[in-house]
């Protein structure tokens, strides 16, 4: 089963005990998962949309701080708010 959660691809898997979860950003390879395997479907989306809550944190948190550091604020700082969003969008 795939699900869309905040521009994730999530895909819930059922396994032989349980459900397991992988999270796709669209038009890239790269995928996330915790490899647990967890005992309800619900509990594995939730399991998903919190590692790509996370993931999404982190990599706009490195996006913010490799800004910061190439000094490309110019006169005005841009808010974490702003760069969260364009990394997101």
């Amino acid at each position: 089963m795939n699900e869309v959660y905040h521009g994730w691809l999530i895909e819930l898997v059922a396994e032989s005990n349980g459900f397991s979860f992988q999270c796709w950003l669209p038009g890239n390879r790269l995928a996330v998962s915790d490899r647990q395997v967890y005992p309800t479907l619900d509990a594995a989306r939730s399991a998903a949309q919190t590692r790509a809550d996370t993931e999404s944190a982190k990599w706009s948190l490195n996006h913010w701080y490799a800004t910061y550091i190439e000094r490309k604020f110019g006169d005005e700082p841009l808010s974490l708010e702003h760069l969260i969003l364009a990394t997101l969008g």
